[in-house]
C-alpha cells in the first residue's frame, strides 16, 4: 500500500501538526502507464526545488552511493508532468509504477532505480544505482545514537517545524544537502514558530563506518485562514481593473458612470477609488467605494539569519505566500500577513526567489517578487599549508592558511614548546592537553606564519584555525601540529628502505644514513632500534652526536671495519656494540679509535674478537667516561680494553675483560685514569689490569681478577713507571695475582 503526503500535509495544514507517511508501492500496476485520467488523479501537488544539479533538478532523493538503511525516491516535477519508476532496472514506462508523492524503496543490496518522466511532447530518464547495506544498527540499545539511527530506518523523513525539533547525537557527523557539504557534528536541529518556508532537505550522518541518509521535511508553522472582501470588480497584475459585477454601474475616481466590462489599465503609482451602484439609476441611490491605494514594494530584514519580509506601503495590504521556490512547499490557499518570515537550521542553505500576492482588505491586486538567502551554513574548514610536510621537521617551517573564498580566517599559534624527550618517545602526549583560547585567535592576513627552529633544542608549535562566512557562520576548527627538530633521528634496522629520511615514521636503516646527517657538522641525537650494520671500511664520526637504544640496539662491526671519532664527541646509551672474528675475511685490530674527542658511554655492552691482535678503545688526546657499561676483548696474541695517549679516562661501575695470550685492561701513556667501583678480569698467559706510563691513577673499590695458565708468575696487576702517580688506591680487591 502507498500513503502519499498529500493527505498528510494537507492534515498537517489544518491541525498544524505533520507526521510524514512511508510505505512500499505495492498496486498501480503497468495499465496507470496507459491510462492518463488514472495517471492524473495521482499526480503530485508539490514542487521539489533540487539539491542535484547531476539529476536536471528531477531526483531528490536517492542519489548514487552506499547507504546503510531504505531510500525513498522524492521527486520533483514540474507542473502537469507524469512520472513513472522501476527499480528492478526495467523500462517504467512498461512496467513500472506510477509517482504520486514520496514512496520508500522497500530493497536492500544494489539497486538499480529508472524514472521516466513525461512532461506533454518530452520526456526525460535518469538512471540511479545505488547500494543499501544490511549492517544493522551498531549502537548499544537505550542509546540516544541508537534511538536516532532506528528512527531514521522506520521513518526517512523527518519532520522540522516551529513545535518539532530534531535532535542528532553529538557522537555522529552530519552533513546537510549533497556535493561538497562541510560535515558537523550533531546537535538540535530547529526554526522559528514564523517560518513559512517548506522544502525538502536531504542529509547524511556517519558513525564513521556506515552512513545512513534521510530527508528533512521543513514544515511552515500554523497557517491562518484566508479572507477576502466580495467586491464587484478583479484586479489583475496590479495595473488592470475589470468591472464583474451584475446590474451595476460603476466609475473611478471623476470618471463617468459605465456599466463597460472591458479592461481598464490603471496607474497604481497614486491612490484610486472605485464607485458603483444600482443600474437603475435614482438620486439617492446608497453608492459603494473601495479605495485602491498606491501598488507597495516589499522590504526584507534579516533576523538572527532568518528573513522577514515585509510590505513598504498601505497598511490595508497583508501578504500571502504563493511560492517559496523551494522544494516541497504545499500549493493550497495561504493566509494573510503582516510580515512573513522564512527561517531553516543550522547548517542548511538555500538562495532562491519567493513570490507572493498582495490583498487589500481582502481584495487581490497582484504579485511581487523577492530573492532571499538564507545561509546557516558552516564554511569549510581552512587548511594548514606547511612548507614541510608531516609532523615532524628538520628545518624552520613556513606556515599558510587557505579557507573559502570571502570568508575570514582566525588563527591562534601556540609556540615555540620546549619537547623532552619523554614526549618524544610516547607520541608527544604532553601537547595534546593544549586547547586555544578565544582571546588567542588573531584576524589572519594571508601572510605566512614563520615557525622557528630552536636553538640546540626541538621545538612543537601547535596552530587552530577557524573560517568565519559573511553570513557570520563558523567553520569546524581546524589544527596544525608541527616538531621542528634539527637534532633527533631514528635508526632502525627493520626500517624498509622505502622514503627513509630519519623520522619517526620513516627512520633510517644503516649507519651510513646516519653518518651523512651526523658529518654536515651539527649535534644530531639517535634513538635506535634493532640490528645495525656497519661498513666494512672505516665509519669516520666527524661531528657530534648520541646514540639512545630503545629496543635491542645493537650495532655490528664486520672484522674489517672500525669507526673512527675525530675532533668531535661521541655519547651512547643502552647499546650494544660488537665485532666478531670471521676468519674468512680480512681482521682490522681496532674497534673504536678516538682522536682529540670527547666519547661517553652508558649502560652499554661493546664487545671485540680479533684474529691475532685486537684493541676495543684506542683513543689519544680525548675524554673518555664508562658508566655501568662493559667492555670484552678476544685475541690470539694480544688483547687490550682501552690502549690511551694522553687521555683523560673516568670509570664507574662497569666492567672489564681481556682475553688472549698477552691481555691487559688498560694500556696508558701520559693522562689520568680514575677507575670506581668496577670489575676488571685478565684470562691469558701474561696479563696486567693497568700498565701506565706517566698517566695519574686514581683506582677506589675496584675489583682485579687474574686468570692465567701457570702460576708463580707473581705479576703486579697494576704497573707504573716512576713518572706515574697513583693519587688514590682504596678498598681494591686483587684475586688470581
Amino acid at each position: 500500500m502507498r500513503r502519499n503526503l498529500l493527505a498528510a500535509a494537507g492534515h498537517f495544514l489544518s491541525r498544524a501538526r505533520f507526521v510524514p507517511q512511508l510505505a512500499h508501492a505495492q498496486s498501480l500496476r503497468n495499465w496507470l502507464c496507459h491510462c492518463s485520467i488514472a495517471v492524473r488523479l495521482f499526480l503530485p501537488i508539490f514542487l521539489f526545488f533540487s539539491l542535484l544539479p547531476a539529476f536536471s533538478q528531477r531526483v531528490i532523493s536517492p542519489v548514487p552511493g552506499t547507504f546503510a538503511n531504505q531510500q525513498t525516491l522524492i521527486l520533483d516535477l514540474p507542473k502537469g508532468a507524469e512520472a513513472f519508476y522501476s527499480y528492478t532496472n526495467t523500462d517504467p514506462l512498461t512496467s513500472g509504477f506510477a509517482y504520486d508523492g514520496p514512496v520508500l524503496i522497500d530493497m536492500s543490496g544494489k539497486i538499480s532505480l529508472r524514472v521516466a518522466v513525461i512532461n506533454g511532447e518530452e520526456s526525460e530518464e535518469y538512471k540511479i544505482d545505488y547500494t543499501v547495506t544490511d549492517g544493522g544498527n551498531p549502537f548499544a540499545v537505550g542509546t540516544a545514537e541508537k534511538l536516532f539511527i532506528d528512527r531514521i530506518v522506520s521513518e526517512n523523513i523527518l519532520l522540522c517545524s516551529g513545535e518539532n525539533v530534531i535532535s542528532v547525537p553529538r557522537s555522529l557527523s552530519l552533513r546537510i544537502g549533497d556535493g561538497e557539504k562541510p560535515a558537523m557534528k550533531g546537535g538540535i536541529l530547529s526554526v522559528s514558530a514564523d517560518n513559512r518556508l517548506s522544502r525538502y532537505i536531504p542529509c547524511i550522518v556517519s558513525s564513521g563506518e556506515q552512513n545512513w541518509r534521510f530527508i528533512i521535511f521543513l514544515a511552515p508553522g500554523e497557517v491562518l485562514p484566508l479572507s477576502k472582501k466580495e467586491v464587484p470588480f478583479e484586479i489583475e497584475n496590479w495595473s488592470t481593473f475589470r468591472f464583474t459585477g451584475k446590474n451595476l454601474i460603476w466609475a473611478i475616481d471623476e470618471g463617468y458612470w459605465s456599466a463597460s466590462t472591458d479592461d481598464v489599465i490603471l496607474d497604481r503609482s497614486k491612490s484610486h477609488i472605485v464607485y458603483w451602484q444600482d443600474v437603475a439609476y435614482k438620486s439617492g441611490n446608497p453608492i459603494q467605494s473601495f479605495v485602491l491605494p498606491p501598488k507597495p514594494s516589499l522590504l526584507q530584514e534579516s533576523y538572527n539569519k532568518s528573513v522577514v519580509f515585509n510590505i513598504n506601503g498601505d497598511l490595508r495590504y497583508k501578504l500571502s505566500l504563493v511560492s517559496s521556490g523551494a522544494a516541497g512547499e504545499v500549493l493550497l490557499n495561504d493566509g494573510l500577513y503582516t510580515t512573513i518570515t522564512f527561517d531553516t537550521f543550522e547548517g542548511d542553505y538555500i538562495s532562491q526567489t519567493a513570490v507572493f500576492a498582495l490583498y487589500c482588505d481582502g481584495v487581490y491586486q497582484g504579485e511581487l517578487t523577492s530573492s532571499y538567502e538564507i545561509d546557516r551554513q558552516p564554511p569549510l574548514p581552512p587548511k594548514f599549508i606547511a612548507s614541510e610536510e608531516g609532523e615532524y621537521a628538520r628545518r624552520d617551517v613556513s606556515l599558510r592558511v587557505e579557507s573559502e573564498d570571502g570568508t575570514s580566517v582566525y588563527l591562534a599559534v601556540y609556540g615555540p614548546l620546549t619537547v623532552s624527550a619523554n614526549s618524544y618517545l610516547d607520541n608527544n602526549s604532553e601537547f595534546d592537553y593544549i586547547k586555544p583560547n578565544s582571546s588567542d585567535y588573531v584576524l589572519y592576513k594571508s601572510q605566512p606564519i614563520e615557525l622557528r627552529a630552536g636553538t640546540e633544542m626541538t621545538v612543537c608549535y601547535k596552530a587552530f584555525a577557524y573560517s568565519q562566512d559573511k553570513s557570520g557562520n563558523l567553520s569546524a576548527l581546524s589544527s596544525y601540529k608541527v616538531i621542528i627538530d634539527e637534532y633527533n633521528y631514528f635508526l632502525d634496522g627493520n626500517a624498509p628502505d622505502f622514503a627513509s629520511d630519519g623520522s619517526r615514521l620513516h627512520p633510517f636503516n644503516s649507519f651510513e644514513q646516519a653518518l651523512s646527517v651526523i658529518n654536515e657538522g651539527k649535534f644530531v641525537h639517535f634513538f635506535v632500534n634493532g640490528d645495525i650494520l656497519l661498513s666494512e671500511e672505516l665509519s669516520l664520526i666527524s661531528s657530534n652526536c648520541s646514540f639512545t637504544g630503545m629496543r635491542d640496539a645493537r650495532f655490528v662491526l664486520p672484522p674489517s671495519g672500525y669507526i673512527l671519532v675525530r675532533d668531535a664527541s661521541l655519547e651512547m646509551q643502552n647499546c650494544v656494540v660488537q665485532k666478531d672474528l670471521d676468519k674468512s675475511h680480512p681482521s682490522d685490530s681496532r674497534l673504536f679509535v678516538f682522536e682529540r674527542s670527547a666519547a661517553s658511554f652508558e649502560d652499554c655492552e661493546i664487545s671485540g674478537s680479533f684474529d691475532s691482535s685486537g684493541t676495543v678503545f684506542s683513543s689519544e688526546a680525548s675524554s673518555i667516561v664508562l658508566k655501568n657499561s662493559g667492555l670484552s676483548v678476544q685475541a690470539s696474541n694480544y688483547a687490550c680494553n682501552h690502549s690511551a695517549v694522553n687521555s683523560r679516562i673516568q670509570i664507574e661501575k662497569s666492567r672489564f675483560a681481556s682475553i688472549s695470550d698477552t691481555a691487559v685492561n688498560f694500556s696508558l701513556k701520559g693522562g689520568s685514569l680514575d677507575l670506581r667501583n668496577s670489575e676488571c678480569e685478565v684470562i691469558s698467559h701474561l696479563g696486567r689490569i693497568v700498565e701506565a706510563t706517566g698517566v695519574n691513577l686514581r683506582m677506589t673499590g675496584n675489583s682485579f681478577s687474574g686468570d692465567f695458565d701457570s702460576d708463580g708468575k707473581k705479576i703486579k696487576p697494576v704497573w707504573k713507571d716512576e713518572k706515574s702517580l697513583i693519587l688514590e688506591d682504596k678498598n681494591n680487591k686483587i684475586e688470581g695475582f
